[in-house]
């Protein structure tokens, strides 16, 4: 249920909602209406209309607002009026989206945009670019969208005068705007920034905030955040007293139930809000709630109800409504289920596989529609079809169809759902919430620092006082000394005022700072990768990935567990050859998207191996020998860096490169690395031992950030860039036969963890003296 209503709640929200009312004729209109019936001046006429427009659309009479506003335009286009004409296509624009006709109103907005932008009205120009923007979320046109949005900030930057409410709507349409891409890394962030705004200025609006929180947890399936941030929203709503908002809400409450099997507490939400619904003759609403109790019915398999709730939602609607064909199409699904129910009966019963086969054809051309949209539709619309169009075809027999749509099933709830983009989000969730709690434990303790500060000087001043009021001679100069204390007192607790508003106003620019730095840090990696010119078009990669493990041609029931272990060995084969050559989470972000971005790291560990005058051993046991012996190293090298986390980068010759702390962060990359090259000169003093051929090794390792990515045009590599690099090869170069030499940046990180031989400063080809130590063994 969650994610289903997804489309068409954001439609609906960012046009205002369908429920029209029927406006009367007020007296002001009645007067109105009495002027243009006398010959009056152009001029005259257009203020008329002009005003019969805004009070019919005060009356929710949109039909008759726009007709009024239309008959301006002609006035203000032969007065030449630029401002004005703009004007009148954004309001009339706006009147055609409250009625969810979407195209006329962007016909409109266009037309508006021709004018407006050449004026300095600001405050229009922010509430075009906000409709413009939200329009093209919904057609899917989310980098247009994001322009329009952003343009909106920089009116906000550049001190524009205009609401500031736009730019919380901005904000929450950046989020939208992720939202309905599924990227929830980047909605997180969007929504955090976004509910900051409006905790910071627009507090009233919070009910609408919290309630936007609680839908992006529950559609990336965190049901217990989303529970939380519900729950803040019906306690904003019940302190309002509003009765629309705790109804609102109790139905976003009932869909977490509803996904927790806490179904009857989902019918006690849905019942409220159709009591409700019901008292205030509400169509819109009570279809919304019919449908939620149809889906909750039919979690219980109890059809029959589903089915009647389902028909009431329908017959609530018509085809003008945007959220009728969901209507059809939940209906479709719930009388499929209903059928499919009795799977004895129906297998034995031709009239009803007849009734199953006309039932299927119905909904596949309900799920073309959706297919077909240019506008938002959510993945858990076609997951939820899918799955009962597999159950169908297995019954009526055409087992190639059903194995189709089980695994497009399977396909797009991984694409939306997937390991590894949970990951990220809970990663990135971490991260924040880390960040955060640091920040405010560091304010906390700076005002506390502050307080205790005050509170001394203070103390301090009273003694002071106190000594010269015991030696004060007389009542006057007892007073003098009292008002000038006083005095003293308040210029101290402005002083610290002033600082404890320094501490906050710190404590939220570094919050800012951190955001843009890691935005920036991106950027900047993305643009070095691009630079090299080695990087690599992935998606026809990707495609041939695809292809590799998806090719296969038609198939037959009997044949259908043969085909399917065939095609899981092969996929093995085809992921085991790429895990061979990517990191784990580069190989998935490369099967899911199509491509991978440069990331920047600020933290890792870079292990460099080497060894020994391998060309003279070449000469002197033969190449072959030598060849053989560096295979069974690095082999046994592989499952070291396995061992402790690390990724290996590439062999160049005889020189071994891995990097420890990615591609995913580890606070003990330090440490790990160490343990690692301390392993490796274990395992080559045992091979000496073993084989008077073997070789001698030496071993670096610095730390710092690198920037990782792919590049390569042919046979593209996962590869690491920066000075941490080339300062690790340093390490490398100035160690010694059967020694691991380490940098004074990885000293600092294990230095609790190992024991230590300081080599002091050594100079180095191109950085110059660097001061080293040889790593002797783990500290006990």
């Amino acid at each position: 249920m969650k994610n289903k209503f997804t489309s068409f709640t954001i439609i609906c929200f960012l046009f205002y909602g369908n429920v029209l009312l029927k406006a009367q004729e007020y007296k002001e209109i009645l007067e109105l209406k009495k002027k243009l019936s006398f010959s009056t001046p152009n001029n005259e006429k257009v203020k008329v209309y002009s005003d019969l427009a805004n009070l019919y659309s005060d009356s929710k009479n949109i039909d008759s607002a726009i007709h009024y506003s239309q008959l301006s335009l002609p006035i203000y286009k032969k007065n030449n009026d630029t401002e004005q004409i703009g004007r009148a296509n954004l309001f009339i624009a706006n009147l055609f989206l409250q009625k969810n006709d979407l195209a006329t109103g962007e016909k409109y907005l266009i037309e508006s945009e021709k004018y407006l932008h050449k004026t300095e009205n600001y405050e229009k120009r922010a509430m075009l670019n906000l409709l413009m923007a939200r329009i093209n979320t919904v057609y899917k046109k989310n980098d247009v969208s994001a322009k329009y949005f952003n343009e909106i900030l920089k009116y906000y930057h550049d001190k524009r005068n205009f609401d500031k409410k736009f730019v919380m709507y901005s904000y929450q349409g950046l989020y939208i705007n992720y939202f309905v891409q599924q990227d929830f890394v980047k909605g997180f962030a969007s929504l955090k920034t976004y509910i900051d705004f409006v905790e910071k200025y627009y507090p009233e609006s919070l009910y609408l905030a919290y309630k936007d929180a609680g839908t992006f947890f529950l559609t990336s399936r965190d049901n217990k955040k989303s529970l939380y941030y519900f729950q803040k929203a019906s306690e904003i709503a019940r302190k309002n007293r509003d009765q629309a908002q705790i109804v609102d809400i109790g139905m976003s409450l009932a869909m977490v139930y509803g996904e927790t099997n806490q179904l009857e507490l989902a019918k006690k939400e849905l019942n409220v809000a159709k009591d409700y619904y019901e008292s205030k003759n509400n169509k819109a609403g009570l279809a919304s709630v019919y449908y939620y109790l149809s889906d909750i019915y039919s979690k219980e398999k109890d059809y029959s109800i589903a089915q009647d709730f389902a028909a009431k939602c329908i017959k609530l609607s018509s085809e003008n409504d945007p959220l009728y064909d969901y209507y059809k199409n939940h209906k479709g699904n719930v009388e499929l289920k209903k059928i499919m129910e009795d799977s004895i009966g129906l297998k034995n019963n031709q009239s009803k596989l007849s009734e199953l086969s006309q039932l299927v054809n119905e909904q596949l051309k309900s799920l073309d529609r959706f297919s077909q949209s240019k506008t938002v539709v959510s993945p858990e619309l076609f997951i939820q079809n899918y799955e009962v169009l597999h159950r169908a075809y297995a019954f009526l027999g055409d087992y190639p169809r059903s194995y189709s749509y089980l695994k497009k099933m399977y396909e797009t709830k991984e694409k939306t759902y997937g390991i590894e983009k949970m990951k990220a989000l809970s990663s990135v969730q971490s991260e924040t919430e880390v960040a955060n709690e640091r920040a405010r434990i560091k304010l906390e303790e700076e005002t506390k620092r502050i307080q205790l500060q005050k509170e001394i000087e203070l103390k301090a001043l009273r003694f002071e006082y106190e000594k010269k009021q015991a030696a004060a001679k007389t009542e006057e100069e007892r007073k003098r000394l009292a008002l000038e204390e006083d005095l003293k007192r308040k210029e101290i607790q402005i002083k610290f005022d002033e600082e404890q508003k320094a501490a906050a106003l710190k404590y939220n620019q570094e919050r800012n700072i951190a955001r843009i730095n890691q935005e920036k840090k991106d950027a900047i990696a993305k643009a070095e990768l691009e630079s090299s010119q080695n990087q690599k078009n992935i998606w026809a990669v990707g495609a041939g990935l695809s292809l590799l493990l998806l090719g296969f041609a038609g198939f037959s029931y009997n044949q259908k567990r043969k085909d399917n272990k065939k095609i899981a060995e092969e996929k093995k084969k085809s992921d085991d050859l790429l895990l061979n050559i990517l990191p784990h989470e580069v190989a998935e972000e490369l099967k899911e998207k199509g491509k991978t971005s440069a990331k920047h790291f600020d933290e890792v560990s870079v292990l460099f191996t080497d060894f020994v005058n391998f060309t003279a051993n070449s000469e002197r046991i033969g190449v072959q020998e030598v060849l053989n012996e560096l295979n069974i190293c690095f082999t046994e090298f592989d499952r070291i860096m396995e061992k402790y986390g690390l990724e290996k980068i590439k062999t160049i010759g005889d020189a071994y490169l891995a990097v420890s702390g990615l591609p995913v962060s580890d606070e003990k990359h330090g440490k790990n690395a160490v343990s690692a090259g301390l392993e490796i000169l274990s395992y080559i003093q045992q091979r000496k031992k073993d084989n008077p051929n073997a070789l001698d090794i030496r071993i670096g390792i610095h730390s710092g950030p690198v920037i990782a990515g792919i590049v390569g045009v042919k046979k593209f590599a996962y590869d690491i860039w920066g000075d941490t690099v080339n300062t690790a090869a340093r390490m490398e170069q100035n160690s010694v036969l059967g020694r691991l030499n380490v940098s004074e940046a990885t000293y600092k990180l294990v230095k609790d963890d190992f024991t230590f031989e300081h080599r002091g400063k050594i100079e180095t080809k191109g950085k110059g003296a660097m001061e080293m130590y040889f790593v002797n063994q783990v500290s006990f």
